[in-house]
């Protein structure tokens, strides 16, 4: 495997900026190199309304029209299964450049790839194309290899969803994902998910002087705080899955924005708040939907004023489900004896609190399904975002022989 391609690819594409929304660009470099190994290649555009009509629609975080994605795959020489190796094209916006110590759209220093989506997940998706050139090469395998890059991962999954709705799936999945801590190699078998939802809080106005002759909304939403931590702790603490209940917390509840009030001398009389709670590996999204809003209607019962004035609780953006595949699956233990043998240590298998496509390759691709790529989590989306050269190329052969195993 060309260690010195796989940095010069990674550098390309994290040159080319594909903020969610704008991949067409990312997708059409992934397309020029699986065009000339490729047995068949399937470059199209999905409408977004016609995955808006999808019952498995995810929802999204910005306003699209299109999904553009790109797969491709390669054909052994005898019958056997179908591995699919992935990765997703779109990065969260850069941010204040001020404050990045290194160029954003690419910058090699010691082994290190820095810039956005270096991490998550531009280097983990070239190695999986390394793998997928190489296997190309060999053809001594069973069955199909397939190549699938999509966008849209940052806000839900549309990307994936188009690819799984078009055919492009499999009897294995592997999604190169950032799964490395403190430099070593992990495999996530479980992932917790994600809901938005905005939270409606009434009040009452008066002037600033006569302040006890309103109703602040500031002082009722701290009484839905409140019952959002307990909540958050009940789900915690019920948490019977030994991979995620290894996590400190494998379900988080944030509020991430609050608005309210129009004057400075008025007592505050409406407020929302915009906050992201967990899916449980448990349930399905409609389930964790229903649970929320109703836990949070019986944790503020009984109160006087919500009880005349009722929450407003929606739910919006985006929605990342959550899944969980079987340490002891024989894909797990595939993937951990190739990466034992090609990089002397066995990963350990872990569970995350954050979403990613695993749950759609697994709920609607009915694929087996496990996350395992180079970066660390705690370097995405973060200011001198950077992944180390030295390992994409190392699970780029881990992916090889993984493959081969998984063919044969």
């Amino acid at each position: 495997m060309d260690g010195d391609q796989i940095a010069q690819r990674a550098l390309d594409l994290v040159a080319t900026p594909s903020v969610t929304g704008n991949e067409q660009a990312a997708i059409d470099i992934v397309a020029e190199w699986l065009e000339p190994v490729a047995d068949e290649m399937d470059a199209w555009i999905t409408p977004m309304a016609e995955l808006a009509a999808d019952p498995a629609y995810p929802g999204t975080e910005i306003e699209r029209k299109t999904v553009p994605v790109v797969a491709a795959r390669i054909t052994g020489d005898r019958p056997g299964p179908t591995l699919v190796l992935t990765g997703h094209v779109d990065t969260v916006p850069i941010g204040d450049t001020q404050r990045w110590s290194r160029n954003p759209l690419g910058e090699i220093e010691d082994g290190i790839l820095y810039g956005r989506g270096a991490a998550d997940m531009k280097a983990g998706l070239v190695a999986a194309v390394e793998a997928f050139t190489l296997l190309a090469a060999e053809r001594d395998f069973a069955g199909e290899l397939r190549l699938v890059a999509v966008p849209g991962e940052e806000d839900g999954g549309t990307g994936t969803l188009a690819a799984v709705r078009r055919g492009w799936t499999g009897d294995y999945v592997i999604i190169a994902e950032p799964t490395s801590a403190a430099g070593a190699l992990q495999i996530v078998v479980a992932h917790g998910g994600a809901l938005t939802f905005s939270i409606g809080v009434e009040g009452r106005s008066a002037h600033a002087a006569t302040r006890r002759l309103g109703e602040s909304a500031l002082d009722h939403f701290w009484t839905v705080h409140q019952a959002l931590r307990r909540l958050e702790t009940e789900l915690n603490e019920s948490e019977a899955d030994p991979t995620m209940a290894a996590l400190d917390l494998p379900y988080p509840t944030t509020v991430g924005i609050v608005r309210g009030g129009v004057w400075a001398s008025n007592v505050m009389e409406q407020l929302t708040a915009e906050i992201r709670v967990g899916v449980t590996v448990h349930e399905t999204i409609a389930q964790a939907e229903e649970r929320f809003e109703r836990a949070l209607r019986e944790a503020v019962s009984g109160d006087p004023w919500f009880d005349a004035h009722p929450l407003r609780i929606e739910r919006t953006g985006a929605a990342f489900g959550s899944s969980r595949i079987d340490p002891a699956h024989p894909l797990v233990t595939t993937l951990r004896a190739a990466a034992a043998d090609v990089t002397g240590a066995t990963p350990p298998t872990i569970g995350v609190p954050y979403g990613c496509d695993m749950a759609l390759w697994i709920r609607e691709g009915k694929a087996a399904t496990i996350v395992f790529g180079p970066g660390d989590v705690r370097h995405a989306h973060a200011v001198d975002e950077r992944v180390s050269l030295q390992q994409a190329a190392a699970v780029g052969r881990v992916l090889a022989d993984a493959a081969r195993r998984i063919l044969h």
